[in-house]
């Protein structure tokens, strides 16, 4: 069996437009040119696609059957013909982006849809590391973008900029001494285990971190939430991360004494000075900075 894109699209055509004439004027060429070919499809399938009897030609059993795989047919081949030309153009066939994991994916979604409608045929990878080593990831290639909480200082090298900020919160569990008080002082902060981020990646501060206090240092911002859970201390972080633990009571927000706004995280975009960035990178990085 041996049949070509045109046939396909003559047939497909003809079965929606619901005439050879119709599909004429819809693809630009001449009737004829239409029959023929969808009669030499029929030749190569070896069965009918149309029941020619009436004044217009109807889809037979096997024509219908036939049409669901020619339709897909043509589609694959538009994709091929787009994925062809975007990549002729420069485009990137990977990008992969690396997000702190405490920071909540849905602040991305809009980002990423439009994103999916600029390059559908773009393969991305999304890296959810548990510390701060977004920026780690990123200077060593293994990223091409990262999404993280800002630092004081960033390894040389580095092009940054800020994108968001997110509420961070003091809490404990229901069971910690903390949560018993109606106002939390500073002392009282100091006076009880703080549960903080740590980062293998040297150069990059600590946030949020109580100086003078006991602390233990978690590298996974879900390990600092178990822990609070749990009872063994209280930590900083982000509202939206904790909000259903909060909804659940297995976190209690500490009314801090000595806070009159609300703290907040901000969040940067980071990538490499030391590559170019190809046309998806720059898409994402002017529309997550804009």
């Amino acid at each position: 069996m041996a049949f070509s894109i045109e046939q396909l699209q003559a047939f497909v055509a003809a079965a929606e437009q619901g005439s050879f004439s119709a599909a004429a004027r819809c693809l630009g060429k001449a009737q004829s040119v239409i029959s023929v070919a969808v009669s030499h499809l029929e030749i190569d399938c070896g069965v009918d696609l149309f029941d020619r009897s009436g004044r217009t030609p109807v889809l037979t059993a096997e024509g219908r059957a036939l049409l669901r795989d020619a339709q897909a047919i043509l589609q694959r081949c538009e994709e091929l013909r787009a994925s062809a030309a975007a990549f002729s153009r420069g485009v990137e066939t990977q990008l992969t982006l690396a997000v702190d994991a405490a920071i909540a994916l849905e602040s991305l979604l809009p980002h990423l849809t439009d994103f999916e409608a600029h390059f559908p045929h773009l393969e991305l990878e999304l890296l959810n590391p548990t510390s701060q080593d977004v920026a780690a990831l990123v200077s060593s290639g293994r990223a091409d973008l990262g999404v993280m909480f800002e630092q004081e200082f960033y390894p040389r090298g580095f092009n940054f900029t800020g994108i968001d900020h997110v509420e961070v919160i003091a809490v404990a569990g229901p069971s910690h001494p903390l949560a018993l008080l109606e106002q939390v002082g500073l002392s009282d902060l100091e006076q009880h285990r703080q549960l903080a981020r740590t980062t293998r990646t040297a150069g990059l501060n600590r946030i949020q971190e109580l100086q003078g206090g006991r602390c233990w240092r978690l590298e996974s911002q879900h390990g600092i939430l178990t822990l609070a859970r749990a009872g063994f201390g209280w930590a900083y972080l982000p509202r939206a991360f904790v909000s259903e633990d909060l909804a659940r009571a297995r976190l209690i927000a500490l009314p801090l004494a000595f806070q009159q706004v609300d703290i907040q995280a901000g969040i940067d975009l980071v990538w490499s000075r030391e590559r170019a960035p190809g046309p998806a990178v720059r898409w994402l990085i002017e529309r997550l900075s804009g």
